[in-house]
């Protein structure tokens, strides 16, 4: 299995930048952000785990998700992720708190 980061620019649909294809026998890395994300199976089955355990002592939690369903990643975390045996992600960014409280009609 080999290991690649999974960049800003990735290889993916110019209609559809947020999905990532996860090709068999290869893991990615989602870098940490500032923000929350959404990590959402498309096809297929994934394996993913956060890169540092929670607490200090404690191991990293393997989570699988299989087609249609998703998984919160709060900010500051990192992931490892594979497909089984190959997969297609969507990722993403939750809103910022300003515009969540617009869009729900109270002052940012």
């Amino acid at each position: 299995m080999t290991s690649t980061l999974m960049p800003a620019a990735h290889q993916s649909s110019a209609a559809a930048p947020w999905l990532w294809p996860l090709p068999a026998g290869q893991a990615a890395v989602l870098p940490r952000t500032d923000t929350a994300r959404w990590l959402t199976v498309t096809e297929g089955r994934v394996w993913l785990t956060a890169m540092a355990p929670t607490a200090p002592d404690a191991l990293p939690d393997d989570i699988w998700l299989a087609a249609g369903e998703a998984h919160a990643l709060p900010p500051g975390t990192a992931w490892v992720l594979e497909g089984w045996p190959q997969a297609r992600v969507a990722v993403v960014q939750a809103a910022p708190a300003a515009l969540q409280a617009r869009q729900a009609g109270k002052p940012g």
